[in-house]
């Protein structure tokens, strides 16, 4: 029995490890580990410190998006190269040769800050500052006129099953 516990501890501890390098995404540890995920699953139901690390390693995922999130908003720059391919002349034998060969040129891309990213960090951060999507309702006209319109068909699967009192005494 001793054993057996050994063992799965063994595998817990290679699947928080797996965890911690996909940053949590479950589908891709349970393979690096070979751990079913159903067994994954398990083990958040009955083993708390397990659960309580898995939920750590999902806070550490939150906080790299948060970081990759802030990174988009102020925007970045990002080191690339420019190859050129220019004449190169070579004296051999009294004849010159010409030939092509890359001249490569360090440049840095610089992407701004992307207004899209602003967007959604003041949705889900800046609530209390009043940045929220509301949805504008009128009523009283509005609201009497589509009761007006909509007929309810009461339905089983989808299927009507009676449109009135009668149908209904009858079934």
């Amino acid at each position: 029995m001793a054993r057996n516990t050994e063992h799965t501890a063994q595998q817990k501890k290679k699947m928080l490890e797996a965890l911690r390098s996909t940053l949590g995404v479950v589908e891709t540890a349970c393979q690096r580990a070979s751990i079913g995920r159903t067994t994954h699953y398990d083990w958040l139901k009955k083993d708390k410190k397990y659960a309580k690390q898995v939920a750590d390693i999902d806070e550490v995922a939150i906080d790299f998006g948060e970081t990759q999130l802030i990174k988009l908003m102020k925007g970045y720059d990002l080191p690339d190269s420019k190859v050129f391919l220019v004449d190169h002349i070579e004296l051999k034998s009294g004849k010159t040769l010409t030939t092509k060969k890359p001249l490569v040129v360090p440049i840095t891309k610089h992407f701004g800050p992307d207004a899209s990213s602003v967007i959604f960090f003041l949705k889900t951060r800046g609530k209390k500052r009043g940045y929220v999507e509301k949805t504008q309702v009128e009523t009283e006209n509005k609201v009497q006129a589509l009761n007006a319109q909509v007929t309810i068909v009461p339905a089983v699967g989808g299927i009507p099953v009676a449109t009135s009192e009668k149908e209904v005494d009858g079934v």
